[in-house]
C-alpha cells in the first residue's frame, strides 16, 4: 500500500515538475523576445529608405517648447541635431569651450524664463560642462543639457570618448536619461524639458548615443557587417545586429506630441495665505526680503513689483531679484540690512535662503515672526534647527491659479 503511494506520489510529481521547467522556458522567451524588440517590430514598421535622423527630432521638441537659442561646441557626435536646429530656424551658437555654453544657457534661462539649451559632444565635451552644471543646480536653473554619446554597441568596449556619463550627472541634475531607441528621443526630450521647469527648477541631462542621432544607412553601414561572417555563430551575430538595427529604428518617424507637458510647481494654500495674511496684518515693523527664487516662473516681475508696491513695505532686493523696484525705489533699502532684520517683527523671505547671505539665520532676530516662502522645503528650512525658527513655511509659489493668489497681493488688503 505505501509502495503503490509513493509510486502515485511520484506520478503527480514529473508532469507538475515538467509544466513548470516549460512555464520558466516560455516565459525566459517571451522576456527575451521583449528586450529584443520582436513584439514592437510587428505593429510598427522601420522605413529602411527614409534619410530621415534623430537630430530632426531633437529639433522639432525644442521647437515646439519655444526654444530659440541653442549653444554648443561643435563635435561628430551631436552633428545632426545642430544641422537639425538650424534648418527649423533655432540659432546655434558655437562657443570656444563646452563649459561657456552651458552658462551661456544658464544666463538665458534667468533672463528669459525658458529653458536654456547646450548640446556637446560626449566624453571630454561633457565632462567639461561640470562646473557650469553644477553652477544651474545651486542657482535653480532650467537648463536642458544634450550630450553625445558612443554607439550603445560599444559601450564599455573601447569606443571614441566612451565614460560613464550617467553617474557623472546624476548628482548633478534632477532628472537623467539615455535615449535608447529613436522613438524614444521625443517623449524623453518632453519629460526633461518638463522636469527642468517643475518643482524646484534646475539642470536635466539627456544623453543621445550617436546611432540614436544618424539615419539609418550611416548607422546601417557602421553596424551590420558588409560580409557577414559564416558557420552558426556568425549567423547569430549577423541576426543579433540586424534586429539590434531594426529595433533602433521601429517606429522612428511615427508622428508624437512634441509640445511641453504640464508643470508640476507647488501652490501655497489658501489657509497659508490666510495665515500669512493675519501674521502681516498685525505687524508695526515689517520686512522683506526677496531672492533669486522670488522672479522663477510663473511669476512675473511686473505683478510681482505691483504687489510690493500695493503693500508699501520696505525691501531688500538679492540674487536675480536685484532691480526689481529700479533705481530709486522708496521702498527699496540698499543698506544697513542686519539692523533692520534685528528690528523688524515680522520679516517675509521670499524665495531667499538662510544661508551664509544671512548669517544662516543669525542675523534674523528671536523676537521677529518669520514667514518664509520658498519652493524647496529642504532649503527653506536650512539651519531652522540652530539659528531661527520660521512662524510660518510655505512650499509653494508666490503666484499661483486663484483662489492661490500672489502672497504679497493677498496681503495687500491691508
Amino acid at each position: 500500500m505505501e509502495t503503490f503511494a509513493a509510486a502515485a506520489t511520484a506520478g503527480n510529481f514529473f508532469p507538475l515538475f515538467l509544466f513548470l521547467v516549460c512555464g520558466t522556458l516560455v516565459a525566459a522567451l517571451l522576456g527575451a523576445a521583449h528586450r529584443l524588440g520582436l513584439f514592437y517590430q510587428l505593429m510598427h514598421k522601420v522605413d529602411k529608405a527614409s534619410i530621415q535622423h534623430g537630430g530632426e527630432n531633437v529639433a522639432a521638441v525644442l521647437r515646439a517648447h519655444g526654444v530659440r537659442l541653442l549653444f554648443t561646441l561643435v563635435g561628430g557626435h551631436i552633428s545632426p541635431l545642430l544641422v537639425a536646429c538650424e534648418k527649423l530656424g533655432i540659432r546655434v551658437v558655437d562657443t570656444r569651450h563646452e563649459v561657456t555654453a552651458v552658462f551661456a544657457a544658464d544666463a538665458v534661462a534667468r533672463l528669459t524664463g525658458t529653458v536654456g539649451v547646450a548640446a556637446v559632444t560626449a566624453g571630454p565635451g561633457l565632462t567639461n560642462t561640470v562646473t557650469a552644471v553644477k553652477n544651474t543646480q545651486i542657482a535653480q536653473s532650467p537648463v536642458l543639457l544634450l550630450g553625445g554619446a558612443a554607439s550603445m554597441l560599444l559601450q564599455n568596449r573601447g569606443a571614441l570618448q566612451a565614460i560613464d556619463q550617467m553617474s557623472l550627472f546624476r548628482p548633478l541634475c534632477k532628472f537623467c536619461a539615455s535615449v535608447r531607441r529613436v522613438r524614444d528621443i521625443v517623449p524623453t526630450l518632453r519629460a526633461a524639458m518638463a522636469a527642468a521647469q517643475s518643482g524646484t527648477p534646475g539642470p536635466v541631462f539627456v544623453e543621445l548615443p550617436i546611432d540614436v542621432l544618424y539615419p539609418y544607412f550611416m548607422v546601417q553601414k557602421e553596424v551590420v557587417p558588409a560580409n557577414p561572417p559564416k558557420g552558426l555563430m556568425g549567423r547569430l551575430v549577423s541576426w543579433y545586429l540586424e534586429n539590434y538595427l531594426a529595433n533602433l529604428f521601429a517606429g522612428a518617424w511615427e508622428p508624437q506630441p512634441e509640445g511641453p507637458l504640464p508643470l508640476d510647481i507647488p501652490q501655497a494654500s489658501s489657509q497659508q495665505v490666510q495665515r500669512c495674511m493675519e501674521i502681516l496684518s498685525r505687524a508695526k515693523r515689517p520686512l522683506i526680503v526677496l531672492g533669486s527664487q522670488a522672479l522663477l516662473p510663473p511669476t512675473p516681475a511686473d505683478k510681482l513689483r505691483a504687489a510690493v508696491e500695493t503693500l508699501g513695505i520696505p525691501c531688500f532686493l538679492g540674487g536675480m531679484a536685484r532691480g526689481l523696484l529700479g533705481r530709486n525705489h522708496p521702498l527699496h533699502i540698499r543698506q544697513n540690512r542686519s539692523a533692520a532684520l534685528k528690528k523688524a517683527d515680522v520679516v517675509l523671505l521670499a524665495g531667499a535662503v538662510c544661508d551664509f547671505r544671512l548669517s544662516y539665520g543669525r542675523v534674523l532676530s528671536r523676537s521677529s515672526k518669520i514667514i518664509i516662502v520658498n519652493r524647496n522645503r529642504k532649503e527653506m528650512l536650512l539651519n531652522s534647527d540652530m539659528f531661527w525658527k520660521p512662524q510660518e513655511a510655505v512650499q509653494g509659489e508666490l503666484l499661483g491659479p486663484p483662489p492661490q493668489h500672489i502672497i504679497c497681493a493677498s496681503l495687500s488688503s491691508f
